[in-house]
């Protein structure tokens, strides 16, 4: 992406024995997290990224500890940042909420990014929808860990938002629900559907968590990251109250 300053490399961690987050400082907005988690004949992705280059470096950290093919792709939510990469992953299923690829689908191409960030080295991308779809939940099993796959009925992030949660594991992917150490937003949502959401995520008690952006985090972190995220929807909410009472 287009900065005045050089950015760290991605960092590779694994959260939890064969579960792994890829996380690519500096995390502002469209410089994504993603994560896999290694089975003992596949391995599954949650999100790609927004580039070419950076999906092929992902690519290649998720060779560095297994040969195992990427059998399947989650994406959380229908933004570019996470999808653009999908059709790197020849041959795996990408999996979504069914909203998450109808709003793909509405589009039928690459949205052009060039506006919002210009001088960017995009590469050569293709639009790739999700193959699979659900509503709800869905459970994948990947040798002996399950990722939970949940919606939160209503709109939030996006329309169509889902997280995954490794409950044996107490390992959360949040997907942009959660802007850690970053300004967070619901252009394409809502804040107060955002908010619950987050209530949502806290509940699950994780011992882990990779957000969509930003560092991954554990103990004290993780509340502080919840109530910084929630702070800053709220003064949105107050300070456009305040406008709309001022006329």
């Amino acid at each position: 992406m287009a900065h005045d300053h050089e950015l760290p490399p991605p960092v590779l961690e694994e959260v939890s024995p064969g579960i792994y987050s890829y996380v690519q400082p500096d995390g502002t907005w469209f410089i994504n997290n993603c994560g896999f988690v290694v089975g003992s004949d596949r391995v599954v992705s949650i999100d790609t990224t927004s580039t070419e280059a950076r999906t092929r470096a992902y690519q290649a950290a998720i060779a560095s500890v297994t040969p195992l093919p990427v059998a399947t792709v989650i994406n959380t939510h229908h933004h570019g940042d996470h999808t653009h990469g999908n059709y790197l992953f020849d041959g795996a299923a990408i999996v979504a909420h069914r909203r998450c690829r109808e709003v793909m689908m509405a589009t039928g191409r690459i949205a052009d990014y060039s506006a919002a960030f210009p001088g960017v080295t995009w590469g050569h991308l293709e639009f790739c929808p999700p193959t699979q779809v659900f509503e709800g939940e869905m459970d994948l099993v990947v040798g002996d860990v399950t990722v939970e796959l949940r919606e939160f009925g209503e709109v939030a992030h996006t329309d169509g938002d889902i997280y995954a949660w490794l409950p044996g594991r107490g390992v959360l992917f949040s997907g942009d629900l959660v802007f850690h150490g970053g300004t967070p937003f619901a252009l394409f949502g809502s804040i107060e559907g955002t908010l619950r959401a987050l209530d949502v995520l806290e509940g699950l008690g994780a011992e882990v968590l990779v957000p969509g952006h930003g560092p991954a985090c554990r103990g004290d972190a993780i509340t502080a990251a919840f109530d910084d995220q929630r702070r800053y929807l709220r003064f949105v909410q107050e300070q456009a109250a305040a406008g709309i009472a001022d006329g």
